[in-house]
């Protein structure tokens, strides 16, 4: 349009010429495909969350609880609307990596337990945080579906009529002159092609239907039935989980990592600490164990207690709930007792 043009409308309509990029419902507006710096706004709200106040004494469960509640929710938002480019989704998954275990937003060291185990389902031994990549490939697959069953969406009618033709989709290969994505959704189409065509006519794609494909279940882990126990308090039920991976940092494992020289329990200071020790064989877990199995009425073996637990077949459920949230609070006030003797 001419200047003079675009001056009646202002003045007709009383509203004012802007410029893209812009922001509206929280999102950036652009004509063109999103690009990292575009991007940057998302990975500053994230940030921007883990340095609330409310957010940096949080304990590990409470972390999760974050990360899956507001973190995960804020890139959920925005892959629904955009293709984000994966250094930006990368970006994000480092974020809640490095706030997870060490509180922060920027600190690299190594985790106790990998990104992926974490990002699995409870059941399998994980804590249930959305896989953010697999997420983005998931969502990316919604326009995969769009455009193979010609929906009618006005975006849909434009790549059948700018790149697809009249050929079909499963059948097409984007060129070198198409747009960066486009070319994007067509290499998640070929990835995620055996579920779009088992779909019938009358089902729809669904989001989380395609994170699970891409995801699928990998078995349950045999001692689930204890993590799920809800009336374990959670910041206990996160320590029992990583008991259960053998992830903690004992003294075994620092003198491996080449941290420490002296392997002595703290605890009895008379033998060397490994995991199976500290919280079953150390003279002073098997007296807790015993004044707290005294207490409840319960004998509780002296072997791993773990799997005494998810072998007990004769106890009723109400008072197997409460055994495990019994063993559950012991380890947990174990383990910080050895820290507090360690420093």
């Amino acid at each position: 349009m001419d200047e003079q043009a675009i001056r009646d409308v202002e003045q007709i309509t009383g509203m004012k010429r802007g410029t893209v990029p812009f922001t509206y419902l929280g999102v950036t507006v652009s004509p063109k495909s999103l690009s990292i710096q575009d991007c940057q706004c998302l990975v500053d709200k994230v940030v921007t969350r883990i340095r609330g106040i409310g957010s940096r004494k949080l304990s590990y469960e409470g972390r999760v609880v974050l990360i899956k509640a507001v973190l995960s929710t804020l890139h959920c938002y925005w892959a629904r609307i955009f293709i984000l480019p994966k250094i930006v989704v990368s970006k994000i998954e480092s974020v809640c990596i490095s706030y997870l275990w060490h509180g922060s937003d920027h600190k690299k060291s190594p985790s106790l337990v990998v990104w992926d185990q974490v990002c699995t389902p409870r059941k399998q031994g994980g804590l249930g945080v959305r896989d953010f990549h697999v997420w983005n490939l998931a969502t990316i697959g919604k326009y995969a579906w769009w455009v193979a069953n010609k929906e009618d969406h006005l975006w849909v009618r434009w790549v059948h009529a700018v790149y697809t033709k009249i050929s079909s989709l499963w059948d097409y290969t984007p060129g070198f002159g198409c747009s960066w994505a486009w070319r994007k959704i067509c290499q998640v189409k070929q990835l995620i092609k055996p579920y779009l065509l088992s779909l019938s006519s009358e089902e729809h794609y669904a989001i989380k239907a395609g994170y699970q494909w891409f995801k699928p279940d990998g078995g349950k882990v045999h001692w689930y039935p204890w993590m799920l126990n809800e009336w374990i308090i959670p910041k206990q039920q996160f320590i029992c989980w990583l008991i259960a991976h053998k992830r903690l940092l004992t003294q075994d494992r620092l003198i491996r990592m080449g941290v420490i020289q002296s392997n002595t329990c703290f605890l009895c200071g008379l033998q060397e600490e490994n995991l199976d020790h500290l919280f079953f064989e150390c003279p002073f877990s098997s007296h807790s164990r015993k004044l707290v199995g005294d207490w409840c009425r319960f004998q509780i073996p002296q072997q791993n207690c773990i799997r005494w637990w998810i072998e007990l077949r004769q106890a009723a459920a109400c008072k197997k709930k409460v055994l495990a949230m019994v063993l559950a609070g012991l380890m947990y006030h174990v383990w910080q007792c050895r820290n507090r003797c360690r420093v």
